[in-house]
């Protein structure tokens, strides 16, 4: 929930004055916050800290959190924001603080209808020029909680009062895609559509056009529109969705694979099978094993029988394990992994001393981190393929949690999903750099995964996600079989 504000803030004031005045300080001392020791970090932590008491406006006092945040100054932090509440009981760190306690962990609708209600009569919109994304978060969070509830005309009442269009795609497609989910096509097509118009105008702004906000915005063309036209297709109305597949291939062809599933289906249901079969072996080709019977039916019939399938099928495997191992070879290195002694779940320690003589993979998440999480089914079952190999660890490290209740969350949210995985926490800091483990790695961005062997190199390093299943599988085991061959033998391969 704080990543969301911290997002909003990001972007909300990637104009202002405070924004320019944060990135000057940090400029100023980057050095000790990227490179310091402890020492250096404290000390400069001291500084700003006993300087709160000459501040002047209220973004003076947000740049200082920023970098006590940075610094790892937690307990100081705190207490630099409750001098700043007091002293702007009107302002935006009041206001982000009632909206991170109270609207984000309102339960129920109503709650957080009241609350949201709240925070418009005691920090209206117009008071924060240049901050509207941050109501746009709680109106797109609020009509999400609506569409939950089934209750579509109230979701649709706070989506339209959304300010930022460019961010607007980002409440209307996971509320239409929830309402889809629950069968309520009639409500969900016309916001999956504006989502889609929405990214499309983005997405076909001349390129001298394309500021941050226009990129962020075309982002999310592939998911609306294999949304918006997988009801289309449902419907049987192929010939208008192949029209827009064609019109979107065209804008931004890099959003090929995100439509495939959609566009073969399109394709075959105008009558153009055999173009449907070779974009359904492509997709098949990388992964996505889900669609083997379709697979199947368009081999039969465009072949008269199925002989020969399974040569073929073991052929696009065989090519996918080809692409894979190419792949992951971009991601080898060689160096020693850095010690580490970390918590789980239960309090007990683990270190990767003790896991000499295994493969061990390290996936750093975060539960606000969404691209982590749609990797997890992916994961779980790529662990599941070891789970009787002892040679073989898999460890979940939890990272850069911005909630003081962090660990009761991270156990929430593995229990809720049932997730049988190891979960370490990376929260002990070095006593000479002040830094976590995911520091120590040079993570710059999560998810990442480190694939460390049983001398304790890491071999591979990979960044970014997923949420193809079969991909993952295949992958994770290309890297731990890699990783269990001596490094001598593979760099003479």
């Amino acid at each position: 929930m704080k990543s969301t504000l911290f997002i909003s803030f990001a972007l909300t004031a990637s104009l202002s004055y405070a924004q320019q005045q944060s990135e000057n300080v940090y400029q100023r001392h980057r050095g000790i916050l990227e490179n310091g020791t402890l020492e250096q970090k404290d000390s400069l932590a001291n500084v700003l800290f006993s300087d709160v008491k000459n501040l002047k406006k209220e973004e003076d006092y947000r740049t200082t959190i920023n970098m006590l945040r940075a610094l790892g100054h937690e307990e100081n932090m705190e207490t630099v924001s409750n001098t700043a509440k007091k002293k702007f009981p009107k302002g935006s760190l009041t206001r982000d603080a009632y909206i991170t306690e109270v609207f984000y962990e309102a339960e129920g609708t109503a709650a957080k209808e009241k609350a949201y209600k709240e925070v418009v009569k005691k920090w209206p919109v117009k008071n924060f020029p240049e901050q509207e994304l941050t109501y746009d978060y709680l109106l797109a969070n609020l009509a999400g909680a609506f569409a939950k509830e089934e209750k579509p005309q109230e979701a649709v009442h706070y989506l339209e009062q959304m300010h930022e269009r460019f961010w607007r795609g980002n409440g209307y497609l996971p509320v239409g895609q929830t309402l889809l989910a629950a069968g309520d096509t009639v409500s969900a097509a016309p916001l999956l559509k504006v989502a889609m118009d929405d990214a499309y105008y983005y997405i076909s702004l001349p390129e001298e056009q394309k500021d941050n906000k226009a990129k962020f915005a075309a982002m999310g063309y592939a998911s609306s529109m294999s949304a918006y036209v997988g009801i289309l297709v449902n419907r049987g109305s192929y010939a208008e969705a192949l029209d827009l597949i064609e019109k979107a291939m065209d804008v931004a062809p890099e959003q090929a694979d995100g439509l495939s599933t959609v566009y073969y289906k399109s394709l075959v249901g105008t009558g153009r099978k055999l173009e449907g079969y070779n974009v359904l072996t492509k997709l098949y080709s990388k992964g996505r094993f889900d669609v083997e019977n379709d697979l199947k039916n368009m081999y039969a019939e465009l072949n008269g029988s199925m002989n020969g399938y399974e040569r073929f099928n073991a052929g696009l495997k065989q090519e996918l394990v080809k692409t894979i191992q190419t792949h992951i070879q971009e991601m080898a290195t060689y160096k020693a992994a850095p010690d580490f002694e970390l918590l789980n779940l239960k309090g007990e320690k683990v270190s990767l001393a003790s896991l000499k003589g295994k493969v061990v993979v390290l996936d750093f998440w975060a539960t606000w981190c969404q691209p982590c999480i749609r990797s997890f089914p992916g994961m779980k079952a790529a662990q599941a393929l070891y789970e009787d190999d002892q040679d073989v660890q898999f460890l979940f490290i939890n990272t850069w949690e911005r909630d003081k209740e962090y660990k009761k969350n991270v156990v929430s949210f593995i229990e809720k999903n049932k997730y049988p995985f190891e979960v370490l926490y990376d929260d002990q800091k070095d006593p000479q750099t002040g830094e976590v483990l995911a520091g120590k790695l040079g993570v710059r961005g999560i998810p990442a995964k480190f694939i460390i062997d049983a001398e304790g190199h890491i071999r591979y390093f990979l960044t970014g996600s997923t949420p193809n299943v079969d991909y993952i599988k295949m992958e994770m085991t290309e890297l731990i079989e890699a990783a269990k061959k001596p490094y001598k033998e593979l760099a003479k391969s």
